[in-house]
């Protein structure tokens, strides 16, 4: 279905004005009692020692976990009445946050204007609409696909396609529904849950510039010529468009659209009572374990089965065919150092980078490299890193456990935004997207770039920073590429940082990739010796006999341990 109208005219066109008051669309009833109570919302401070502990208890008991934490200490969402209920429990609250008031009032229109949701942000149908005009103005370099539906499409009310997009520069067999390729698959998934407004926006503008800065930038031209960049920027359509029915601010609706069973919920949502089903706890591997809800209107509610969802199953069915299985049927069975594919799943808001195992604090079989990719992540934003349990909280059926769980492929989760300031929140003001952005660009390229065989490229040397100095020379004049090789460059707060390795060595291939069968020239340290963790690297190149216009330069870089890492690029351009 297309998106050009909004959610609720398409629904008055299919004259389902009887069927929308059940199901959860909140157009008001006699029998939807609205909230009467006060509708400010507050971010309360658990105090704990235990927190893994308490997360498992607060989210089987129906209270709203903030997927941040501070030391031992959990975020709980609520409203008036929540801290007298976690008083109850025997925990120490205190107010961490005072958010705006949430309207309760419905604004059918607020959804169809266009590029003017809450400040700036596109709605639903937009985020949605653009990948189909992206492919259409980018005939060489995207294809977009319909890869599922909604789950009020699914039920005849209207609902939503879900869309995904691959972009590299198209040859033949390329961006194929197959789990062969020639290429390395990245993955990005935005908007799993409805009200965290960051991902999609952040995914949205890593499609822009994947287009737009191909020829033009040297690291998106290579990551682009080399690698499936695969974005699903709105896993969440109907839960998103709930949120969008909010007037003053958007409602805090976390989950989907599925009201089966959650008829009793709360009408308009609220922070604590919502119909919807949490679709980062529908995933089938280990789900119904720890850090779920078998309430319907509670946020953490996994659903009646695993992979009931339509939207979940669709997820699951295009990871399936997109991803080979590389690992046995058992949790210790290790996927092979050479797996390549990667899936980033944004939500927000924490500032961590968060790999599996999400169940447990148990290593996973592949620890140390999807530990070392998250730390290579976190280097260029700054994030706290570990696995869930280990900085924030224990939790099932979600998408990254299922996609390492289920085939192997390295997987981890990326919660932006601080939990403390003006731009924290699910809910933004637009203009901290811009921060946003640059913050976690970097963080983007590397994330594709390692995406090509992860647990063995982590462990090796980023290849910071590379330059040709003069960028544009006459055929036949010399020029220096350069470079940073680190492999100390890994974030510095979470937990199990890696050890980092001394720089031994460095080398360049012109024109053609190492994955192309390029040949390696080799760089030398710019000191003099390789004997740190951190080396210039450098090498002279003559020109002579190229021909006018651009060339690429890669580089890359080994540590002691004989690990090679990811590459980067640069132009060289003969006038």
């Amino acid at each position: 279905m297309g998106h050009a109208m909004s959610r609720w005219t398409r629904l008055a066109i299919a004259g389902t004005v009887g069927i929308v008051a059940t199901s959860l669309l909140f157009t008001p009833s006699a029998t939807a009692a609205r909230p009467k109570a006060d509708n400010s919302v507050v971010v309360l401070r658990v105090t704990t020692t235990d927190p893994n502990a308490a997360a498992a208890r607060l989210a089987a008991g129906g209270f709203d976990l903030v997927e941040s934490r501070i030391g031992n200490d959990l975020l709980v969402m609520g409203d008036a009445t929540t801290a007298g209920k976690l008083a109850a429990l025997g925990y120490p609250v205190t107010v961490h946050q005072q958010l705006p008031a949430v309207s309760l009032e419905l604004d059918q229109g607020a959804a169809a204007q266009a590029a003017s949701f809450y400040g700036g942000y596109l709605t639903a149908d937009e985020y949605v609409a653009h990948l189909d005009a992206v492919a259409a103005a980018y005939p060489t370099l995207a294809v977009s696909y319909d890869v599922g539906d909604s789950w009020l499409k699914t039920q005849g009310l209207g609902g939503n396609d879900l869309k995904a997009i691959c972009i590299t520069a198209l040859q033949p067999g390329d961006c194929a529904l197959a789990p062969t390729s020639a290429k390395p698959r990245f993955f990005l998934l935005g908007t799993v849950h409805a009200r965290e407004l960051t991902p999609t926006e952040l995914a949205n503008r890593w499609i822009d510039e994947l287009t737009t800065k191909y020829g033009v930038d040297a690291e998106i031209t290579s990551l682009v010529n080399s690698t499936e960049l695969w974005v699903l920027p709105l896993a969440n359509p109907d839960g998103r468009e709930i949120a969008e029915t909010g007037v003053s601010s958007p409602y805090l609706q976390r989950k989907n659209g599925d009201n089966i069973g959650g008829g009793g919920c709360a009408n308009p949502p609220t922070v604590s009572n919502q119909s919807g089903v949490d679709l980062n706890r529908n995933f089938n591997f280990q789900w119904g374990g720890v850090g779920t809800s078998s309430n319907p209107c509670d946020q953490t509610y996994k659903g009646v089965s695993a992979a009931s969802e339509p939207e979940t199953a669709a997820i699951q069915s295009l990871l399936s065919t997109l991803f080979a299985d590389q690992r046995g049927p058992l949790n210790t069975d290790v996927a092979p150092l050479t797996t390549t594919g990667y899936l980033l799943s944004l939500h927000s808001y924490a500032n961590m980078v968060l790999f599996p195992w999400g169940s447990t604090n148990s290593a996973s079989p592949n620890d140390a490299g999807l530990r070392s990719t998250s730390f290579r992540l976190s280097y260029y934003n700054g994030y706290q890193t570990g696995q869930p349990g280990q900085i924030l909280y224990n939790t099932t059926g979600t998408t990254d456990d299922w996609l390492y769980g289920d085939r192997g492929i390295a997987a981890g989760t990326m919660e932006v935004g601080p939990n403390s300031g003006s731009c924290s929140g699910f809910i933004p003001a637009y203009s901290c997207q811009a921060s946003f952005w640059s913050v976690n660009r970097p963080v983007l390229i590397e994330a594709a770039k390692l995406a090509r065989a992860p647990y063995q490229l982590s462990l090796g040397p980023n290849s910071r920073n590379p330059a040709a100095s003069p960028a544009s020379v006459v055929a036949g004049a010399s020029v220096t590429v350069s470079a940073t090789g680190d492999d100390a460059a890994l974030g510095n707060s979470g937990v199990g940082k890696p050890a980092s390795q001394t720089v031994t060595a460095g080398r360049y291939y012109l024109d053609v990739a190492p994955w192309a069968g390029g040949t390696p020239v080799s760089m030398t340290a710019t000191d003099g010796n390789f004997n740190s963790k951190t080396e210039g690297i450098r090498a002279t190149v003559t020109t002579t006999g190229w021909t006018v216009g651009k060339h690429t330069v890669y580089v890359q870089a080994r540590d002691q341990q004989n690990n090679w890492g990811p590459v980067s690029a640069a132009f060289i351009t003969i006038n």
